[in-house]
């Protein structure tokens, strides 16, 4: 799946369910992270225009690699810091 790297056999496997059930539940949640009302609220893209952010560059494992993107889909560089009130 796409944190662990495993596959959908695997994860049926550990949860005890059918490939179909793991499958239909992973494209509910995939849908509903990647919709309104959660997509446009918590989901805020970089603008090729803002400098890349020092955390970045500074670091060999990250810089040059992402050099010219605008973003990482799989998580590698996001951090995420909820308000208390969420």
């Amino acid at each position: 799946m796409c944190i662990t790297g495993l596959s959908i056999r695997h994860v049926a496997e550990r949860f005890q369910h059918s490939n179909e059930t793991i499958l239909k539940y992973f494209k509910k949640i995939l849908f509903a992270l990647s919709s309104p009302p959660f997509y446009p609220k918590y989901v805020h893209l970089p603008h090729t225009s803002d400098p890349v952010p020092a955390a970045i560059i500074n670091n060999p494992k990250w810089f040059p690699f992402f050099d010219g993107a605008i973003g990482a889909m799989d998580g590698t560089h996001i951090t995420c810091h909820p308000s208390a009130a969420e």
